[in-house]
């Protein structure tokens, strides 16, 4: 199952757990609200008071099922964090090596513009398109290789192939779809398997 997948199952898991468990707090209250209504009126009739075999037995099976709900809550709401940190980490990793690869793809240009820049300054012809990109990574460097050229114009001089060839665009996967999309070993949550397999 895909991260992604996982999460919406267990939020919407939750969702449903926590409006069952708000439902079985209500009913526990109005339980309560009732006897606490006997009571007041047994006292005011002088009547001693006890609890009802009915009421003790409706209390503890509402409390009952509220701990099942609230331990049901948590063990899911740990594998949804579980999840999350899985997400997470799958995310700073695609975003990380992106980073390294723009960070070695600026190394090189670097590299390459600082030949041009060299090659430019000994009064060498570079392409067009080489120029054009010193130019753009640094036009003071651009001027002062242009201005050593100028004084370099005796002697002979080389052509240069351009050192960029034909560029292609770089796609990059999104950290934020990579880590929807990768696949976790978490089950689905418990009493959804029968829902999803039915529609």
């Amino acid at each position: 199952m895909k991260i992604g997948e996982a999460q919406k199952a267990y939020r919407q898991q939750l969702g449903l757990l926590r409006g069952q468990r708000s439902d079985f707090v209500k009913q526990q209250k109005e339980n309560r609200q009732k006897m606490e209504e006997a009571r007041k009126k047994s006292e005011e009739q002088g009547v001693t008071f006890e609890f009802s075999e009915a009421y003790l037995e409706r209390e503890k099976e509402l409390q009952e099922k509220i701990d099942e709900l609230s331990g049901q809550i948590k063990k899911d709401e740990k594998t949804l964090d579980e999840l999350i940190e899985q997400e997470v980490g799958i995310f700073n990793s695609v975003a990380s090596k992106q980073q390294a690869d723009a960070m070695k793809e600026y190394g090189e240009e670097m590299a390459k513009c600082l030949e041009i820049a060299r090659r430019i300054s000994r009064g060498d012809k570079v392409p067009a398109q080489d120029e054009k990109k010193l130019m753009d990574f640094n036009m003071d460097i651009y001027k002062m290789a242009k201005e050593m050229a100028a004084m370099n114009m005796e002697g002979e001089h080389e052509e240069w192939d351009s050192l960029w060839g034909e560029e292609e665009e770089k796609e990059y996967e999104d950290p934020f779809e990579a880590s929807q999309n990768a696949e976790t070993d978490v089950e689905m949550p418990e009493g959804m398997e029968a829902s999803s397999e039915a529609e």
